[in-house]
């Protein structure tokens, strides 16, 4: 940016005042970099003012004395007191805010803000696509349980659903029993295995 301004000179002005007057005159095509106090300073007083962003950088201010001077600890100390106290926030809002014409504009700029703050109209979409996303998800779930249900058991779909409820809301087994299915309870013969029984004299050698 101070490249881009360097190459056309004709954007620096000699003072606030001028900075202030151009940005009054360009309809929005100019706009003037300036401390943030006296930016604050102004646009309490002149409503067709504006601050936009944030800071480019931050300084402070302090009480020059020579080298070695005695008074500067007790100069910091004090300063630093009268930030802890909040006074010197409370003599920035008397003479920012409340004195010589301060605070003219704190009515309509609330009401700019007001404008732009966000309700429900503007998130209720994200909880309508939340909620049908929860209402299919628990749809797909049904239809797979039935569909589980009827394949794997004999059992009716309701009890089906009432044996995995106790069982989800007893919180006392880790494990869950497996249903056998259907061909499994008509045709046990066909599922069970148990090795012959060999005495001594048949036993197998491996």
């Amino acid at each position: 940016m101070w490249q881009f301004m360097q190459s056309r000179p004709h954007v620096f002005t000699k003072s606030n005042a001028e900075g202030i007057a151009r940005v009054k005159k360009s309809n929005g095509n100019y706009a003037y970099l300036m401390e943030s106090a006296s930016i604050e300073y102004v646009i309490e007083r002149d409503c067709n003012l504006t601050q936009i962003g944030g800071l480019l950088d931050n300084k402070g201010y302090g009480i020059a004395t020579r080298k070695d001077s005695p008074y500067r600890n007790p100069l910091s100390h004090a300063i630093l007191k009268l930030h802890e106290n909040g006074v010197l926030l409370q003599l920035k809002e008397r003479w920012w805010k409340q004195k010589k014409g301060g605070g003219q504009c704190t009515e309509e700029t609330k009401k700019s803000s007001s404008v732009n703050n966000l309700s429900i109209d503007h998130v209720g979409g994200v909880f309508v696509v939340l909620l049908g996303g929860l209402s299919f998800s628990f749809l797909v779930a049904i239809f797979e349980f039935v569909w589980k249900a009827r394949k794997d058991s004999h059992e009716s779909i309701f009890e089906e659903m009432i044996r995995d409820l106790k069982f989800a809301f007893a919180c006392q087994s880790k494990t869950k029993n497996v249903k056998k299915k259907l061909n499994e309870e008509i045709y046990p013969e066909r599922y069970d295995y148990s090795p012959p029984n060999y005495g001594p004299e048949f036993a197998p050698v491996y």
